[in-house]
């Protein structure tokens, strides 16, 4: 196997020296610039992104011709040293990828652009180096020959940041930032939203879009016509049940505004790339306000993946009082308007409180009030008491009354959780907001402590 590795490593060496003399005779030295790519967006910044690869080779024209490296002799070489390589000559001008994804290739190309662009890039010259030569070489061989390759499935979240990177969850799922690739596949499917200052050839994505939840998917990569067997689809979760969990689980405890989107499917980055282009799943979605992003810190980690993992609980998927109420908390953190969210508060909290204590009447504030009030008093995260906690929701459920009949002046006297008094309703649907994912995640704890032993 060594022997082979160096019979085909020297005539590739060859080959690269051939081509590099007869660029340097032509031009001197490698030119380097912006290259245009309509398929691609390029990181210039953290949030700036730009169909023009930065400082990128200029290569010259001949190397793009179909088989314009077949008129070297020592391409003959290559290809007869690659052919006595039972895997490698099995990928030579064939159809490579999986069972359902299968494209043709060009060795030619896969030369210049897997081996001699990238050298060309490392040196900045068509001077032959061999040490760099080596390291692009065996990496791409590596690579090229590779018997399986990893399909990565990502939904992206708008409206999120975290300072754990990855975030770590049940069954191989993980939330990451997205690479560069996955980014641009994300702004080409309209998974991410545009910000100002975008235009036809750049896309500015905010730094709070540009996370997503992930798994791995593992094939083993076929080879020859794509018609020589029946192709099965892979099965795959779409991600759309544990996005939603995320989603849910992160709004509860970190609070903001943060939404799952698109699904995406295309290969891992730092692979050969035998499937050369991702696919995705087209549906709807809301948007989340980058005014109001969900930020995930290390101390609130343990307990999100505690909330995801009860949230799939049977027990709390059939409370249907739980959610309902956790649906209008997801639709109060999604509204832009503070007088939309004051009303979806209070409808999550009807759901919640009215239900679970068996009240059916038509004065609906003060009951949910006092339900509220003694399931929270002692909450520790509120750090208030029975009477401020009782008012201010009798206070917040006037507002939301008020809100729903178009009464005029419907906002005084306003104040917050601590009894303070306020003229901003941002302030109050904030505590109230807080108030409702603390009501929810006592009654999840509920659900869990009934299954401990």
């Amino acid at each position: 196997m060594n022997e082979q590795f160096e019979r085909r490593r020297v005539a590739v060496a060859a080959l690269v020296r051939a081509v590099f003399a007869r660029f340097a005779a032509d031009e001197g030295q490698p030119r380097f610039g912006l290259r245009h790519d309509p398929w691609r967006w390029w990181r210039h910044a953290q949030e700036d992104f730009i169909l023009l690869q930065r400082n990128a080779w200029v290569m010259p024209a001949d190397l793009s011709i179909i088989r314009w490296l077949d008129g070297f002799p020592e391409m003959a070489t290559v290809r007869d040293a690659c052919a006595a390589d039972p895997v490698l000559g099995s990928r030579v001008d064939t159809m490579m990828g999986t069972e359902f994804s299968r494209t043709g290739t060009n060795f030619y190309w896969i030369l210049a652009k897997h081996v001699i662009e990238p050298v060309v890039s490392a040196t900045r010259s068509y001077e032959f180096d061999e040490t760099r030569f080596d390291e692009v070489y065996r990496r791409f061989e590596e690579k090229f020959r590779a018997e399986h390759l990893h399909m990565i499935e990502l939904c992206p979240l708008n409206g999120f940041t975290s300072t754990e990177d990855p975030f770590l969850l049940p069954d191989g799922l993980a939330v990451r930032q997205m690479t560069d690739l996955q980014m641009s596949q994300a702004i080409n499917i309209l998974a991410l939203p545009r910000t100002v200052g975008s235009s036809g050839n750049g896309a500015r994505v905010s730094r709070n879009d540009q996370w997503a939840i992930m798994s791995t998917h593992e094939f083993p990569v076929v080879t020859g016509d794509a018609h020589a067997t029946s192709p099965q689809a892979p099965v795959l979760s779409l991600l759309e049940g544990p996005a939603t969990r995320l989603v849910t689980a992160l709004r509860l405890v970190c609070g903001g505004s943060v939404v799952a989107t698109r699904t995406i499917y295309q290969q891992a980055d730092d692979e050969f790339p035998f499937v050369p282009s991702g696919s995705a799943v087209l549906n709807t979605f809301t948007s989340a306000d980058n005014d109001r992003p969900t930020t995930l810190l290390p101390t609130d980690a343990d307990t999100v993946r505690y909330v995801y993992l009860a949230l799939g609980l049977l027990q709390v998927r059939e409370d249907k009082s739980l959610q309902v109420a956790i649906r209008r908390l997801i639709y109060a953190g999604s509204r832009n308007l503070d007088s939309d969210r004051v009303v979806d508060l209070m409808t999550s909290a009807e759901a919640l409180f009215l239900k679970r204590a068996g009240k059916k009447t038509n004065l609906k504030g003060g009951p949910v009030a006092e339900a509220a009030a003694s399931l929270l008093a002692t909450d520790s995260a509120l750090n208030t008491d029975h009477a401020h906690l009782e008012a201010f929701l009798r206070m917040v459920y006037m507002a939301r009354n008020a809100e729903l009949h178009g009464d005029d002046q419907p906002y005084a006297p306003l104040h917050g959780l601590s009894g303070e008094p306020t003229t901003s309703l941002a302030l109050v649907v904030r505590d109230a907001e807080h108030v409702m994912r603390r009501a929810i995640l006592a009654v999840l704890h509920e659900h869990t402590a009934a299954i401990t032993p």
